[in-house]
């Protein structure tokens, strides 16, 4: 067997054709040739389309860079007025509470005049009530001081005086127990 498998491949070998290293000059231009289309078809299908879909994401990636600037710059502006807001709510308040101080200060004081003055005149009713029970207890007591002082003067005297003397006796003795 093993001359055979020599001798088949010895005419196997005759029979080949030459491999070169170096193509010849059709193959060379027939490979230029599909490369370039292919060149050409990958250049128009792929890399237009990849481009313009590269320069769309770069549009897109700046506009959303631009909007979450000002997104950033609007946010700032609305925390700023949101402070100044609740500052001035809180300065508000302050005022409120100042206001509602004050008027609360004011109607106790008000509260305290309108019951001082009720006090005084209560007072002052009060002590021309007094007055008036004392003078006219006084007139009630002369009264029956005169009329005891002239009993007691007519047992005393044991004269009978008439009315009018009476009455000048007993004024008289009022008016001197008056001063006294």
């Amino acid at each position: 067997m093993q001359p055979n498998f020599l001798v088949m491949l010895a005419e196997a070998e005759e029979h080949a054709p030459k491999i070169s290293l170096f193509p010849d000059a059709p193959t060379i231009i027939w490979t230029v040739i599909n490369f370039l289309i292919l060149f050409g078809a990958l250049y128009y299908f792929l890399y237009k389309p990849l481009l313009g879909a590269i320069a769309a994401r770069e549009h897109d990636i700046e506009s959303a860079v631009k909007k979450a600037h000002e997104d950033r710059v609007e946010a700032d502006r609305l925390r700023k007025e949101f402070e100044a807001q609740v500052n001035n709510a809180h300065r508000e308040a302050q005022e409120i509470v100042s206001k509602a101080t004050k008027a609360a200060q004011t109607t106790r004081e008000q509260i305290e005049a309108e019951a001082r003055a009720k006090a005084a005149d209560l007072l002052d009713n009060a002590t021309k009530t007094i007055e008036r029970e004392k003078l006219k207890a006084l007139a009630e007591l002369r009264a029956e001081v005169a009329d005891l002082a002239v009993m007691v003067a007519g047992k005393v005297i044991e004269k009978n005086l008439d009315n009018a003397e009476q009455k000048r006796l007993a004024e008289r003795f009022v008016a001197e127990v008056g001063k006294n």
